[in-house]
């Protein structure tokens, strides 16, 4: 501030992470763009919520608090799904615990409002967006009530925010209350101080209602995700003391609006506070990657990016994610690798739906592709090859990848993608989320049949072979999602054997805030209101997670007691002999394959 000669702040960003100067990173991104509009803006990174006087150290701010809990839900980056404290924050100096709030919206809010009375609080951030309605908690297994009547705030801003907080900040500088704030897509508000509800609005079941009746939380997810897009209705929802109003998602940005939000001078590195505290881990893995594009219209039911990026696919322009790319290459630390060129899905950019601001339908690829969707890969695939030029025009050796996850079933529709991405973007391994066998799971899931993947898996392996290539794929698997049975589970685990797949990448399922799938696991209904087995315990979730790593030494004992109740030696011997073998061969070939 007395660099710049700024006496006072208009607006001061609160972080539950440490300070990244990387547009991966949402404080750095949105504090860049606040900067670029002209508004004054002070970040503050992990203050100690147990005392005000962090909260005081640059004065109030003139028009607002903006409070986020980080990059990540602050449960999935404190907690494992069994429950478990996690060992290392990864947005943590070192990857130090404890430097946060175990809930970090409420805390942090408290200090701001006890600092300085009557300036307007404003939440934010991943877990402010997905838990902007009553939503369910793992760790504590219960129904809570929205983050914004928690953390007695203001408003909340859901979706990426840009928009949000430009319209938020233009109107309060020009000397409108808080309260009149009730109009802006992207935020919710409570219904208090005379604020009305929109006459247009639809009623979700209230929280309480919910929690009386689980069956009550699918109709509510379902309702929702009906107006979750920007030409949705506003929805109400009573959360006990006062009611809430969430108003449809912002419209999503333009490709100019991309290009200016990425395009500013960001420096890839941590603040220098941290140099001497081991770093930040989160970074090291991102630091010279590019995001191409913003959204997904995969809607895997798991997965909440529908409800926070949304399924409309924002894309750069080719110039500005060159420039950046050249940025990198300038970059005092880079050392020739690209690790990444991608967004949500790698292989969305460049494609569209004219619909997608009103549409209503979760995925545009399944149970099959919307005839509505362009999904033409020639953007895609000019990009890649102006990245390939770009390459063969600098004098040093460069290594581009896209690590980012991509989409099997699309990626089949077009031999010339897959077989560009295995010549020159694959560093020897891929990552591919088939998820799952069984096709009843998989229906659960949102995820396309299994036999796509095995002609995605034959394809593969067949362009890599002309490319001259020995590569492999990393298979993402989930054990335990809602209408998954043990049998289930062993049909799995059956398979693995008869393909000999040892898999290191398998997720015990996680009930994050707004996906369909964490409805799933609480009504115990799938979404066409049908009764489906949920894995709830640890010990029911333990076998499941056992069964898919079967060749883990550590899980033997719970598989051969499970495998004599059914009565299943014969898959118990096929198991034992498998680990046999696997003890004598060499442990750095185990987890990929062929």
């Amino acid at each position: 501030m007395q660099r710049l000669g700024w006496r006072e702040l208009d607006i001061i960003l609160v972080t539950g992470d440490a300070y990244v100067d990387h547009p991966s990173f949402g404080v750095a991104l949105l504090g860049r763009y606040l900067v670029d509009l002209g508004y004054k803006i002070g970040i503050l990174t992990q203050p100690d919520w147990r005392e005000v006087e962090p909260f005081q150290e640059m004065g109030p701010p003139n028009l607002f608090w903006g409070i986020t809990s980080g990059a990540v839900d602050s449960r999935l980056n404190s907690y494992v799904s069994m429950g478990h404290k996690r060992s290392r924050d990864l947005y943590s100096p070192g990857g130090k615990t404890g430097l946060r709030p175990d809930k970090p919206l409420p805390a942090y809010a408290a200090r701001a409002r006890q600092a300085y009375k009557g300036i307007p609080i404003i939440l934010g951030g991943l877990e402010a967006s997905l838990r902007r309605l009553a939503h369910y908690d793992y760790i504590e297994d219960q129904l809570k009530r929205s983050m914004l009547i928690d953390a007695k705030a203001d408003l909340l801003v859901h979706g990426m925010g840009e928009l949000q907080l430009a319209e938020i900040a233009r109107r309060l500088a020009a000397g409108e209350t808080i309260e009149k704030l009730t109009d802006i897509p992207g935020t919710c508000y409570p219904v208090n101080k005379g604020r009305e509800i929109p006459s247009t609005a639809i009623t979700l079941p209230s929280l309480t209602n919910q929690q009386t009746d689980k069956s009550l939380v699918m109709q509510a997810q379902l309702d929702y995700q009906h107006q979750a897009h920007p030409k949705g209705k506003p929805v109400i929802q009573d959360q006990g003391p006062v009611q809430i109003v969430a108003m449809p998602p912002a419209r999503p940005l333009t490709t100019e609006e991309m290009d200016r939000l990425y395009d500013r001078p960001f420096a890839r590195r941590a603040h220098p506070r941290y140099d001497s505290l081991g770093g930040i881990p989160a970074l090291e893995t991102v630091r010279f990657s590019l995001t191409t594009h913003r959204g997904c219209f995969g809607g895997c039911s798991f997965c909440s990016i529908y409800y926070h990026q949304g399924k409309h696919i924002s894309s750069r322009s080719p110039e500005s994610i060159r420039s950046e790319a050249q940025r990198c290459f300038n970059h005092s630390d880079f050392r020739g690798t690209i690790s990444d060129i991608g967004g949500p899905t790698a292989n969305m950019y460049g494609m569209s739906c004219d619909h997608s601001d009103s549409c209503s339908r979760a995925s545009c690829l399944f149970p099959s592709p919307c005839k509505n969707l362009n999904a033409d890969p020639r953007k895609l695939l000019k990009l890649m090859e102006d990245f390939l030029r770009l390459g063969s025009s600098i004098k040093r050796k460069l290594n581009i990848f896209v690590a980012s996850g991509v989409r099997h079933d699309l990626a089949l529709q077009s031999d010339e993608y897959l077989n560009l991405l295995t010549r020159h973007f694959v560093g020897g391994h891929l990552k591919v989320a088939p998820e799952h066998t069984c096709p009843a799971v998989l229906k659960l899931m949102g995820k396309p049949s299994f036999e796509l993947f095995e002609q995605f898996q034959n394809k593969f392996f067949q362009a890599s072979r002309r490319a001259g290539k020995e590569q492999y794929l990393v298979p993402y698997f989930i054990s335990a999602h809602p209408g998954c049975t043990d049998q289930h589970a062993l049909q799995l685990t059956e398979y693995l054997l008869d393909q000999n797949w040892q898999l290191r990448q398998v997720q015990d399922f996680t009930p994050v805030p707004l996906a369909l799938s964490t409805a799933m696991f609480v009504s115990e209904l799938g979404p066409n209101q049908q009764k489906i087995y949920v894995a709830r315990g640890r010990k029911e979730k333990a076998l499941q997670s056992a069964l898919i790593k079967y060749h883990d030494s550590r899980n033997e004992k719970v598989i051969a007691r499970f495998l004599q109740q059914q009565r299943r030696n014969d898959l118990l011997n096929k198991i034992r002999k498998n680990q046999d073998q696997s003890k004598r061969s060499d442990p750095e070939s185990q987890g990929d394959f062929e």
